[in-house]
């Protein structure tokens, strides 16, 4: 059986009914004594089916029948520093001829044996519809799963290196307003700075928190703000959020 990245999208029958079609006029006694005239209909037919299969294979189809081909390595070499930045460039590369914004994360091997490929969208709204095409159109195959966006985590301590700053969970608190079916949010961080370096950490941790697809789509508006740590009682730790997007 071919793998779901390689069947034919629509109707079987929009091929097949013209080879029963030809068939039946084949046997029709003027026809055969006519072999050039079958012969020309013959090439011209199989023209014509082959291109509409060929047309077939979009960007999508094509990222993941090469990725089909590839997948023994990403299972296997993920964690091989030595081939590890190559491998790594060569699916970029791959991705971005389908969309140039998009990005990706492989899990470690679950117990199950089960490894995971996240397709982002770096949190670019543009380009959701892209990645939700994609992994719509994924493969089913052993030991892999896919997923669209990046996940929640579970767990209420999380901490990351983000280049030579160090920042978790534990040094954001909150407060929240709802505003046209939207959730505005006033993050109060520890030592912030006001870098971008900073930002892009936190939204690292919001990703993991909530979901990219929850960040994108019910979060409005963010204010970044210097915790005062004699304020914390006015407000909500930041593994609270969670609670606070899913009522």
């Amino acid at each position: 059986m071919l793998d779901k990245a390689t069947q034919f999208r629509g109707d079987k029958s929009d091929f097949v009914r013209p080879i029963y079609k030809l068939y039946d006029i084949f046997r029709e006694p003027h026809m055969k004594k006519k072999p050039l005239q079958i012969l020309i209909v013959i090439l011209i037919t199989s023209s014509i089916m082959g291109f509409a299969i060929f047309k077939k294979e979009n960007k999508e189809d094509k990222f993941w029948n090469w990725f089909v081909k590839n997948q023994e390595t990403y299972y296997n070499q993920t964690e091989n520093n030595e081939i590890r930045e190559k491998i790594f460039d060569e699916l970029s590369n791959k991705l971005k001829e389908v969309n140039p914004d998009l990005v990706f994360e492989f899990s470690p091997k679950r117990a199950n044996g089960i490894r995971e490929l996240t397709i982002s969208a770096d949190g670019i709204r543009e380009a959701f519809p892209a990645v939700e095409s994609l992994i719509k159109k994924s493969p089913e195959l052993k030991n892999w799963k896919f997923n669209a966006f990046r996940q929640r985590t579970r767990g209420n301590d999380f901490e990351i290196q983000y280049g030579d700053l160090k920042i978790g969970y534990s040094d954001i608190y909150f407060k929240s307003k709802k505003d046209n079916g939207k959730l505005n949010i006033q993050l109060n961080i520890r030592d912030f700075n006001g870098k971008a370096q900073t930002q892009n950490a936190i939204y690292i941790l919001l990703d993991n928190l909530l979901g990219e697809y929850d960040v994108e789509t019910k979060i409005g508006g963010i204010d970044w703000v210097k915790l005062d740590e004699n304020n914390k009682e006015n407000l909500k730790p930041f593994i609270e959020l969670r609670d606070a997007i899913d009522k």
